[in-house]
């Protein structure tokens, strides 16, 4: 039975995102089973513990049955908008594109998907095998977890003097006490579906993120203009990332989950300028502020979105109209949806003078350390190359490299000028926040690397 309500605590997620989704993604979207499904899966993982946190603020014990029934609901409203608009469940696959493929071409390309989902499956019975683990996810996230499941209520977490003062009254502490609600409630999710405390299948949203990330970044590449090919070859180098898998084996940190919903925005953000869809441009807007519920991370990386909006052609001309209302917005959630300190303020108070070991850290984890293969290196390589794309940085790219931009000078200024270079020279920091960046810097190498391919094979072709 455990299994049985396993499987139903993460379809109802999946359903829930999917269905929704797919009455917004256009017909013709290319890869467009990956973008829904993908997109779909990761929006329900999100929704299910705001659902839970929403419910809790009403006043109602935490619920497997209450909160199945409200996404039960929302499933089947979905399912009755495509009866009604006749448009039935049906989704392309994009097999035209695969099979337009040389033969070579098709059989690397299921080479790769066979050890994608190779992977998929071995990192799935280390979650099976293997009880909670990590430091962290032991000492700042599941604490919160096994509390408010014991109690089916979300008893407040506070710092370890106050907790003195009240003699242990009613509320409980931890490492982290005002880490965001989104991650434990997941965990608390999973339990309530089987009924009991289970170190294990609580983890399994772990892997149902992982693979929704792969099947979003493909079928983002796939909208972005690349080949089934190179999309393919490029998410599995995603998907094998050294550190990633290390986060899904050893499951119950957020840092996956924040590095997942920030490049689903940039992804769906990117596409959005250069197709105008609709649809993209609600993905963008719910993935950046979803990065607010996750960790405390996530507000600087929300706020790269309003540069990278500012410089949108056609929207220049609403600049003042757009930073007003992005940065309103931004503080309003902040506000509202994270009760610890906002960490550009934790940041600014934290300045230091430059942190020399930090810089050795971040050199380290970065481009020695077989964390994330060989992104520095190519990095290195793609944005000179890059450069002699007429129009990338300038034009084709320009929102998507402003934002990531944004991201990493943000990333270099904690972990050289502020006391959190401790973080990077002891590598206990360091690691965890590239995870964060990772997927979205491999999206933007990518996409030039598919540029300077096409513009080589032009090239042959001319000569």
């Amino acid at each position: 039975m455990d299994t049985l309500f396993s499987i139903l605590a993460l379809l109802l997620p999946i359903l829930l995102g999917g269905l929704w989704l797919n009455l917004l993604i256009p017909q013709r979207a290319p890869a467009r089973a990956g973008l829904v499904w993908g997109n779909g899966t990761l929006i329900g993982l999100l929704l299910i513990p705001q659902f839970l946190w929403v419910l809790n603020a009403m006043g109602m014990p935490l619920s497997f049955f209450t909160t199945g029934l409200l996404a039960s609901g929302l499933i089947a409203a979905a399912i009755a908008v495509h009866v009604k608009q006749h448009t039935g469940l049906h989704i392309t696959t994009g097999h035209t594109a695969f099979s337009a493929l040389p033969v070579s071409h098709r059989v690397l390309f299921l080479f790769l998907l066979f050890l994608v989902l190779l992977r998929f499956a071995t990192l799935g019975l280390e979650i099976l095998w293997r009880p909670l683990f990590p430091w962290d996810a032991t000492m700042h996230w599941a604490t919160k977890a096994r509390v408010w499941y014991e109690f089916r209520s979300m008893l407040p977490f506070v710092d370890n003097n106050i907790w003195l003062q009240m003699g242990g009254e009613g509320v409980f502490t931890d490492r982290h006490p005002g880490y965001p609600h989104t991650v434990p409630l997941l965990q608390v999710w999973m339990n309530l579906a089987i009924g009991r405390w289970n170190e294990s299948l609580m983890n399994l949203p772990w892997l149902v993120c992982l693979i929704a990330l792969g099947s979003a970044f493909y079928s983002q590449l796939r909208n972005a203009g690349t080949g089934p090919l190179v999309a393919m070859g490029f998410t599995y180098l995603l998907l094998s990332m050294p550190l990633l898998n290390i986060h899904v084996a050893l499951a119950g940190y957020a840092d996956l989950f924040l590095g997942a919903t920030y490049c689903a925005g940039l992804m769906a953000f990117h596409n959005w300028v250069t197709t105008r869809w609709r649809s993209q441009a609600l993905l963008a807007v719910f993935f950046a502020l979803a990065c607010l519920v996750i960790k405390g991370e996530g507000l600087p990386w929300a706020l790269t979105f309003i540069p990278a909006l500012l410089l949108v052609p056609r929207t220049r001309h609403k600049i003042p109209k757009l930073i007003a209302l992005g940065v309103l917005g931004l503080i309003l959630l902040a506000v509202l949806m994270q009760k610890n300190p906002l960490i550009i303020s934790q940041m600014l108070n934290s300045v230091t003078a430059f942190h020399p070991d930090g810089l050795a850290g971040t050199i380290q984890a970065v481009w020695l350390h077989d964390n994330f293969h060989l992104l520095g290196y190519l990095l290195l390589a793609i944005i000179p190359m890059g450069l002699t794309i007429p129009g990338a940085f300038t034009k084709t790219y320009l929102s998507i490299s402003a934002a990531l931009l944004c991201a990493v000078l943000m990333f270099l200024f904690l972990f050289l000028f502020t006391v959190f270079g401790a973080g990077a020279s002891n590598f206990t920091g360091v690691g965890r926040l590239c995870i964060q960046l990772a997927p979205g810097l491999l999206f933007l190498s990518a996409m030039l690397c598919n540029d300077l391919l096409r513009r080589h094979r032009d090239s042959s072709t001319a000569h």
